[in-house]
């Protein structure tokens, strides 16, 4: 009884790595790299931060982020 539990337990086990590694690799890459930069107010007129949405997936984040932003983007690849 001990020996069966425990094997179903290492099934189990087995299973759920799985379905993690799999759910992982099925993240797409964005298309576009997204540049967003913070400012102190509505006039823009001190930027306080940015965050950048990589290419590859990866943010960037640096300085305050706030509600006043502009949001920028360019394709990712090579460009025709």
């Amino acid at each position: 009884m001990k020996r069966t539990k425990a094997i179903a337990l290492a099934l189990s086990a087995v299973a759920a790595i799985s379905a993690g590694a799999y759910s992982m690799s099925t993240t797409a890459a964005p298309t576009y790299m997204t540049e967003t930069t913070y400012f102190s107010n509505a006039a823009h007129t001190t930027e306080v931060g940015y965050r950048i949405r990589a290419c590859n997936g990866r943010t960037f984040t640096s300085g305050t982020v706030t509600i006043y932003k502009e949001v920028s983007s360019e394709p990712c690849g090579i460009q025709p």
